[in-house]
């Protein structure tokens, strides 16, 4: 009867929730590398280490919507290497991910996305692994990565109880520091007073190649002003965010 009744609720979960408990679920050997590449995050880079010798990961994911918590998923992650101060062309990561949901038409119609193309996607935990083994002990950087750590690491969370390790930076933060004075620091608004077209827009691909040619303009920017290594960088952006407070009358 009991098992009768849980068949039941899987059912019903399935067909108003698009997922159940199980489907989140990834094989042990797939957990177990997750894991492992997971824990190579905390191999931080020495704060003394020089931002045109390290490695960047440049990301970005598109998801069904906004609320990773009220059951909105990832429907791809794109990433892009930005090292020695240049683009990896050569390093380029993109993967479609099975959300096990219906893709809302406004998320095809902004993403180009549709419920075929996932349709024989991985499911989000071989994905992750395999992003995680690309990126290594890299810096994450992301646009607003905010949004993409909450879906990440949920579902590494459910996973395997972990979550991201890696040292992070968020290219609109570094905005407020250069450009106090834009009244938007979307990652149009960026582009645009970069001067950088917005070609391959609301792509995971595309997105995370337009933040890293973004991020490579911030850098410049950052050794005119000799920050020169991670831990340079770190103290340089909380300074001048403490500054402009003090101006603002925050503090």
């Amino acid at each position: 009867m009991r098992s009768a009744l849980r068949d039941v609720l899987r059912v019903i979960a399935l067909k108003w929730f698009g997922r159940t408990r199980e489907q989140v679920a990834a094989d042990d050997d797939t957990v177990a590398e997750l894991r492992a590449y997971l824990q190579q995050g905390k191999r931080c880079p020495h704060a003394g280490a020089p931002l045109r010798g390290l490695r960047f990961v440049v990301l970005d994911t598109e998801t069904t919507g906004f609320h990773p918590h009220r059951g909105d998923e990832v429907i791809a992650v794109g990433a892009v290497v930005v090292e020695g101060g240049s683009i990896r062309s050569d390093e380029v990561f993109h993967r479609l991910v099975n959300p096990h949901r219906p893709i809302p038409p406004v998320i095809t119609r902004l993403t180009g996305i549709t419920q075929e193309m996932v349709a024989g996607a991985e499911d989000i935990g071989c994905v992750l692994k395999d992003f995680f083994r690309f990126a290594r002990d890299a810096v994450l950087v992301g646009h607003s990565i905010g949004f993409d750590l909450a879906f990440l690491n949920k579902k590494l969370n459910a996973l395997c109880g972990l979550k991201v390790q890696h040292p992070l930076l968020d290219t609109k933060v570094i905005a407020r520091v250069f450009h106090p004075h834009l009244s938007s620091r979307s990652l149009d608004a960026l582009l645009a007073y970069h001067g950088i077209k917005p070609e391959g827009r609301h792509s995971a691909l595309g997105d995370a190649l337009l933040t890293a040619r973004l991020f490579v303009r911030f850098l410049d920017l950052l050794a005119q002003q000799r920050v020169m290594t991670l831990g340079e960088l770190y103290r340089f952006v909380g300074w001048r965010l403490q500054h402009l407070a003090r101006h603002a009358g925050l503090f």
